[in-house]
């Protein structure tokens, strides 16, 4: 390839990335396009918005506004300054969106890209059969809300990137709260799971505290015989009386 059109290619590349902005929105919100005001011609006579091929809104001084299909009802256009309001936007919308004024296309073109919020998720739990490691499964339905990132992050730890699966040792403090959280470009949620995976819970377990409760419950009986004999006969149940 020769100078002149390495040259030429890098301009373009340039331009184009410099011309085309990346937009992500949630489902059912809306979407305000708003060309350059320095793009914008001092006397307009017509402006027409397409999404990808196809007319949008079309506005001409002698004919005035047309919308189009699905977007009826749900788009208004600013006649002064060319933007462009669309409500309760839906997957269809997606797609990339252009506006021309005077009939010229301006250069700025705008990549919609309507994708759901992520739901909250669910953690679940299986471990191997020696209970020394389990693995945590984070799940939700991410259908239409791809991309979507997982991580995971212990305690007050910091966030890592990682996989829907975290595997977690029985080395690893019991008191930790793991919490799974989902992302994409337009939502985040997350979960807690503060379970005892390995059923140790320390050293004052539940089963260890009813037994000490026992056992203290046992010796304030013994201690209550002991005394209540003495305060009775005046002697220890263990001395002998000489009569």
């Amino acid at each position: 390839m020769s100078t002149t059109l390495l040259t030429v290619f890098l301009a373009e590349a340039i331009l184009y990335a410099v011309s085309a902005q990346q937009l992500n929105r949630k489902v059912g919100v809306d979407l305000v396009l708003m060309p350059d005001k320095s793009t914008i011609p001092d006397s307009i006579t017509g402006i027409l918005w397409k999404h990808e091929k196809n007319k949008l809104a079309e506005w001409d001084k002698d004919f005035g506004l047309d919308i189009y299909a699905a977007f009826k009802n749900r788009t208004t256009l600013d006649l002064t300054t060319g933007e462009l309001r669309i409500s309760g936007l839906t997957k269809t919308d997606s797609g990339v969106y252009s506006v021309e004024f005077n009939s010229k296309l301006l250069d700025k073109t705008y990549t919609l890209s309507v994708i759901k919020a992520v739901p909250k998720p669910t953690i679940t739990s299986s471990c191997n059969s020696d209970k020394t490691s389990c693995t945590l499964t984070c799940e939700g339905d991410t259908t239409d809300a791809e991309p979507v990132t997982y991580s995971w992050k212990a305690g007050e730890g910091a966030w890592e990137v990682s996989g829907q699966q975290k595997i977690v040792s029985r080395n690893d403090s019991t008191k930790i709260i793991y919490t799974c959280q989902l992302k994409n470009p337009v939502s985040e949620a997350s979960e807690d799971f503060d379970k005892d995976l390995f059923g140790t819970g320390g050293w004052l377990t539940k089963a260890r505290l009813f037994g000490i409760s026992l056992f203290v419950l046992a010796v304030a009986v013994v201690l209550l015989f002991i005394f209540g004999h003495k305060a009775k006969t005046g002697v220890w149940f263990y001395e002998k009386v000489v009569i």
